[in-house]
């Protein structure tokens, strides 16, 4: 490792190295790219440098990102073949360096990284683990390297033994990707054999130092589950936050109007708009429930059980179900059209959607089974719109439940993952928003509190210096 200039207070700068298959404002939707997206970000505001390695997908265009190519290409063999893969590099406003490996058929070809059969999901997360570490290999300066889920592991198991220090962060907790047969032998060393099948997350949670997730209590829950292929002591839960310069009320150019805690007039308008596009009664005095849509899957066949329920009384419901099972989609439908003056159905939500419905929602109900990664409820928070949350994992650790006078807390919560609990936290929710001034004191005050990046960048500063220091 190379001494770097001492900052203020003398502590030294470092240079972080993250390995991710998304990153906003490029790739992807979920936590990883969030996470990827601002915490690099709240690194470079602390003097860090940090290096983000990810693919070039078919949606980010090369010129429009100010990306210059390389002239020379990084090789790898896969399955007996070599596959080359161009380099594109840039930067981001906030200087984080960026490095997009390019595959014509692999990356270019798709925006999601998952997408495809098996084989064609294998090779794309083999070619690009061993292409990032022969590229990380070659970097000067470099301190440390962070990567992230599944196709993280297969990059430090890639990488192979090394004297940098490693960080994995898991964002959909113990979830992942297992490969078997001729398929999984794709890997070669860059995944474990687990049960006969080949397995790069395990191969990467044996290779890395630390293992984070955004949630203390997550980590918790995660150490036996994991304590046979790691140490349950180096996994550490972080807090997560929201990037916000992208979730601000009062500056977000997808809104059409602007609010904040002390003049909360623009957010009766955007429920207004909002009302008028989806259909829906232009009524003020109605609450608008958001279900957001990562509580696909369990929390929205749970959501279905109760719903009739819920439009029985006087409340606008509207449903996020992109990427939902077809039967589910089908039910929700029937909702839409049993009740068109209080239920829309969205099947798709693009960015500028997500960021209009959550400035519109009164209430977000976020519900999914497990929550090894936050995120919904920050925004909803920082947007005035109160949560209803599964208390558990990220959500039990950044909702506090309300009381009955709404004197505390920043939102509603539901301890079993059950139909009549979750109703229960709803009904406690609708009876909040018929005491007018009581309600519009919570959401001022869900709207203070703080969701930045600064803290969890902090913490990750300190874990990073643990591991240079317990380095030597």
């Amino acid at each position: 490792m190379v001494d770097r200039a001492l900052g203020s207070y003398g502590r030294r700068h470092m240079h972080a190295i993250f390995v991710t298959a998304e990153i906003t404002p490029y790739s992807g939707a979920g936590p990883a790219a969030e996470v990827c997206g601002a915490l690099p970000k709240g690194l470079r505001s602390l003097d860090h440098a940090v290096t983000v390695v990810s693919p070039l997908y078919r949606s980010i265009d090369p010129d429009a990102h100010s990306l210059a190519r390389r002239l020379s290409k990084v090789e790898v063999e896969v399955g007996g073949e070599t596959q080359a893969c161009e380099i594109y590099t840039g930067r981001t406003v906030s200087g984080v360096e960026l490095i997009f490996l390019g595959h014509e058929t692999l990356f270019h070809g798709t925006d999601d990284f998952e997408l495809g059969d098996d084989e064609t999901v294998a090779r794309r997360a083999a070619v690009f683990a061993r292409a990032a570490a022969k590229v990380v290999s070659d970097l000067e300066d470099v301190d440390l390297v962070h990567a992230h889920d599944w196709v993280g592991g297969a990059f430090l198991a890639a990488l192979g033994e090394t004297a940098l220090p490693t960080v994995l962060t898991l964002h959909r907790g113990a979830e992942q990707r297992r490969f078997g047969g001729a398929v999984g032998e794709l890997f070669g060393d860059a995944a474990a054999d687990v049960d006969g099948a080949k397995a790069p997350l395990v191969a990467g949670l044996k290779r890395a130092q630390r293992v984070t997730v955004s949630s203390p209590r997550a980590a918790d829950a995660l150490r036996g589950t994991l304590a046979d292929v790691m140490d349950p002591e180096a996994l550490v839960g972080i807090p997560a936050g929201i990037d916000a310069s992208i979730w601000n009320p009062l500056t977000d150019p997808h809104l059409p109007h602007r609010f904040d805690p002390v003049d909360l007039g623009g957010k009766a308008k955007c429920k207004a708009e909002l009302q008028r596009d989806l259909e829906l009664p232009v009524e003020a005095e109605v609450p608008m429930v958001a279900l957001e849509e990562r509580s696909n899957g369990a929390g929205l066949e749970l959501f279905v059980k109760i719903a009739s329920q819920i439009l029985r009384n006087q409340v606008q419901l509207v449903f996020v179900a992109a990427d939902s099972p077809e039967p589910l989609v089908e039910r929700l439908d029937e909702l839409d059209e049993r009740w068109p003056d209080q239920a829309a159905l969205l099947t798709e939500a693009d960015e500028e959607l997500r960021h209009q419905l959550v400035a519109a929602a009164d209430l977000v109900l976020v519900a999914p089974e497990t929550a090894p990664s936050g995120g919904p409820e920050m925004r909803a928070h920082r947007y005035g719109a109160v949560p209803i949350v599964h208390h558990v994992d990220a959500l039990a650790d950044s909702v506090v439940d309300c009381d009955a006078k709404l004197d505390t807390g920043t939102g509603f919560a539901f301890g079993a993952f059950d139909a009549d609990e979750m109703l229960a936290a709803v009904r406690r929710a609708l009876g909040a928003y018929r005491q007018p001034e009581a309600f519009e004191a919570l959401q001022r005050r869900v709207m203070r509190v703080d969701h930045s990046w600064d803290r969890s960048a902090r913490l990750y500063e300190g874990l990073y210096r643990e591991l240079l220091e317990s380095d030597g």
